[in-house]
């Protein structure tokens, strides 16, 4: 047999061996294909039942019927209410916006108050920054969409992928 093969054959089942399953955090809606996976080290952010408190953090473990939150707040799943995610659109919107508008208006006073201009400030430019200011602000509402969990419209689960 050629060497090459065997060779790869070897290299394919130590680096198989190596793998390790996790466990998966889902947030999905019953009755269709519409989900939502956590994994450890995703960013998730979360409303309990008893004590009504947000939660925000990195998930630490996920075992097989609750998940650890920053390595310290063990939650089990019958006690997430309401979990928040970030719309990915309305994010990156909003940081362009508030990123066009800020700096935009800090070098116009920069440059006015140099060159001695009177207004500093012109109405045009408060007319532009102010409104990508604006829009930036006016997209906070849309940034993070909640997901009450009732287990008729949003539900979650674990898939449990340990031995």
């Amino acid at each position: 047999m050629n060497p090459i093969k065997i060779l790869t054959v070897i290299l394919y089942f130590l680096v198989c061996t190596g793998i390790n399953c996790q466990n998966i955090f889902i947030l999905e809606k019953p009755g269709t294909i519409k989900y939502f996976k956590y994994t450890v080290n995703d960013r998730i952010k979360l409303k309990t039942i008893g004590e009504k408190t947000l939660i925000s953090g990195r998930i630490s473990k996920i075992s097989d019927s609750s998940i650890v939150v920053n390595s310290v707040l063990e939650i089990p799943l019958k006690d997430i209410d309401v979990i928040h995610r970030e719309q990915f659109g309305f994010s990156l919107l909003q940081k362009v916006f508030l990123s066009a508008g800020i700096p935009y208006l800090a070098i116009s006073m920069i440059n006015g108050a140099i060159n001695n201009d009177n207004p500093i400030v012109t109405e045009e430019t408060l007319i532009i920054s102010g409104s990508l200011i604006t829009a930036g602000a006016a997209l906070t509402p849309l940034v993070s969409r909640k997901f009450k969990i009732d287990n008729q419209k949003w539900r979650v689960k674990i898939l449990d992928f340990s031995d």
